[in-house]
């Protein structure tokens, strides 16, 4: 039972990156045939839910299981309004999960970081925006890495490239104060494509602390179960 309880997350897990995939696609003008191309190609690590129905059922099996997700996500975008403040701070992360699972993450350093930043994604669905707290030991515990490894990652990949800004170093229990960004090179501000939302939360600041007082959400005291896409 454990053991068909772990397939199961895993295909769930699996179904819902397929899902965003296929939503991005969709919001970007593509077809189902770009999308069959994309989570078919080897390489690309958002098609592996994918692969594997081609691997254990066939390969007609996998296209239509691929057309199925089209046909939700196509009529889930053309049904997308314009929302706002909480609710509108939920489509942003959503955008934003849809870029971090259809950016190319390379290489076992690549794919760290990618679990690195699924775990502050989750951490920032539970604060309601980009603005969210964590700790060292609750990123690396919802990652499944050391915190060594979690520390290489920040300072060579996520943190140059624009997807994680430290605005406030924690202590002791006090998880850090981060803000998740979309990858852009302008770091200095909101990153320009989620600039058009208002959210619930505060924009980071160069001078934070002189600033309005940051809106927190509901703070995890321990590593916080995996957010559903």
């Amino acid at each position: 039972m454990v053991l068909r309880a772990d397939r199961q997350g895993a295909a769930d897990h699996g179904h819902r990156i397929t899902a965003a995939i296929a939503c991005h696609v969709a919001r970007a003008g593509g077809t189902v045939d770009e999308l069959t191309r994309l989570l078919l190609h080897p390489d690309h690590e958002g098609g592996r839910h994918a692969r594997h129905i081609a691997l254990r059922s066939g390969q007609s099996r996998a296209l239509d299981y691929i057309r199925r997700v089209w046909a939700s996500a196509s009529a889930a975008v053309a049904d997308t309004r314009v929302l706002e403040s909480r609710q509108q701070a939920y489509e942003v992360l959503a955008a934003l999960r849809d870029r971090i699972e259809t950016t190319p993450w390379r290489g076992e350093r690549g794919r760290t970081a990618l679990r690195v930043l699924r775990a502050h994604l989750n951490f920032a669905e539970i604060a309601g925006g980009p603005l969210h707290h964590a700790s060292e030991r609750q990123t690396a515990e919802e990652a499944g890495i050391s915190r060594t490894t979690l520390r290489v990652v920040y300072e060579t990949v996520l943190k140059p490239r624009g997807w994680l800004r430290r605005l406030r170093v924690g202590h002791g229990r006090e998880g850090s104060t981060w803000y998740l960004g979309d990858g852009s090179a302008d770091r200095a501000g909101v990153p320009t494509s989620l600039s058009r939302f208002r959210t619930t939360q505060y924009p980071p600041t160069r001078h934070l602390r002189s600033g309005p007082p940051l809106r927190q959400g509901r703070r995890p005291t321990s590593t916080p179960p995996s957010s559903a896409i």
